[in-house]
């Protein structure tokens, strides 16, 4: 079994998109991570909701002023406001390990652990996003290897 027997098709988005349009993108596709390319099609970076939810963090905060400034609805309504024209390029995770279709079994279990991700970008040669390897996919391998 390899990368290709797994792969699941990916959510893409440009780097150009802004939050609003790339969560729109996630919850009408119904997936937990949002693939980036540049103006070539290549891959760039990745968004989960984690990254979205940095995204509303002004600046200006540090770690323990976050939730006294998130005290109410409208604190967050306001936030949201701001973060929903930034292009997804000013707060995309960089850090990603993509994989190739040919590669095997052992290279998605390997960077799955390596990196702590449960969800890995799948590219062709020229780095453009064809598919991901998802949990499901993680679950499908961990069985295999337990029989």
């Amino acid at each position: 079994m390899k990368v290709k027997d797994i792969v699941k098709p990916a959510v893409i988005i440009a780097e150009t998109d802004t939050f609003a349009t790339a969560l729109k993108a996630m919850i009408n596709q119904q997936t937990n991570t949002l693939l980036v390319t540049n103006e070539r099609g290549k891959l760039v970076g990745e968004i989960t909701v984690a990254d979205f939810l940095d995204a509303v963090i002004p600046d200006t905060l540090d770690g323990s002023e976050v939730m006294s400034h998130f005290n109410s609805d409208e604190a967050f309504i306001s936030s949201i406001d701001i973060a929903k024209d930034i292009p997804v390029g000013e707060f995309m995770s960089h850090d990603f390990s993509a994989l190739t279709l040919e590669d095997d079994l052992i290279a998605i279990v390997g960077t799955a652990i390596a990196h702590q991700r449960a969800r890995i970008p799948v590219v062709d040669s020229d780095n453009r996003p064809v598919g991901i390897i998802a949990r499901q996919g993680l679950k499908r391998i961990l069985a295999k290897f337990m029989q």
